[in-house]
């Protein structure tokens, strides 16, 4: 791992925790519509959607994807990146079957124990232990739009996530590459059900059908201006 690169599960970069960013990770992606949102996007043409954040920029991965997904995004200078390399999230408009947010952080907690194997580089150089980079964000609001990715209720949640995560410091001006990937067993009916039943999932049923598994791998093509 190259360490420099990264800021470190100890740290508070810019004054949040890597709970609370995380949270805000997906305030920032779940409040997109569909239409326009980043986890649908194939090229990066949407890569700076709702990018208000002066110190930090967000990267999204899929909703599931067996072939590679290659994004090109132009991000200002002085930015750190985060992002989930691998990530579950859970509410309580999405899984109308769980009615208190202990039972919503069990759910989500499990989901994310099946974890088959994760790889991330960055600039071709390979980070390593990506398994001690595990966070679960604290139950937080959440507002789903209309026109929202899960097709849900518009309106006020409760959510909570927990997943894989990497806090990159900000990069050089030129051109970077990030590449992730990740895959998880799917073992419980409720998860496999609520996957089959959006077609946001779609790239992944056969692979689903074929393996009991969720996948998804990017790759980006930075350019960071001066």
């Amino acid at each position: 791992m190259v360490c420099h690169l990264l800021y470190e599960l100890h740290e508070n970069p810019f004054g949040k925790s890597w709970q609370e960013w995380a949270a805000s990770w997906c305030r920032w992606m779940l409040s997109i519509p569909k239409k326009k949102n980043p986890s649908f996007d194939r090229t990066g043409k949407y890569c700076s959607i709702n990018q208000d954040n002066h110190k930090v920029w967000f990267l999204t991965g899929t909703f599931g994807n067996v072939g590679p997904i290659k994004r090109k995004c132009i991000i200002p200078s002085g930015k750190a990146i985060f992002f989930p390399v691998l990530v579950k999230e859970d509410s309580l408009a999405e899984d109308s079957d769980i009615k208190s947010e202990a039972d919503l952080i069990k759910r989500c907690e499990q989901a994310t124990d099946r974890l088959i194997n994760i790889e991330a580089s960055i600039d071709n150089q390979r980070m390593d232990h990506l398994e001690n980079y595990r966070v679960r964000s604290k139950v937080f609001d959440l507002i789903f739009p209309k026109e929202n990715v899960y097709n849900v209720r518009p309106g006020l949640t409760r959510s909570v996530c927990d997943g894989y995560w990497l806090f990159i410091k900000p990069l050089q001006a030129g051109i970077h590459s990030i590449f992730f990937k990740g895959e998880t067993s799917l073992e419980e009916p409720y998860t496999i059900n609520q996957l089959k039943g959006n077609a946001i999932h779609s790239p992944i049923w056969k692979n689903m059908d074929k393996n009991s598994t969720f996948k998804l791998e990017v790759s980006y093509n930075l350019t960071i201006t001066k």
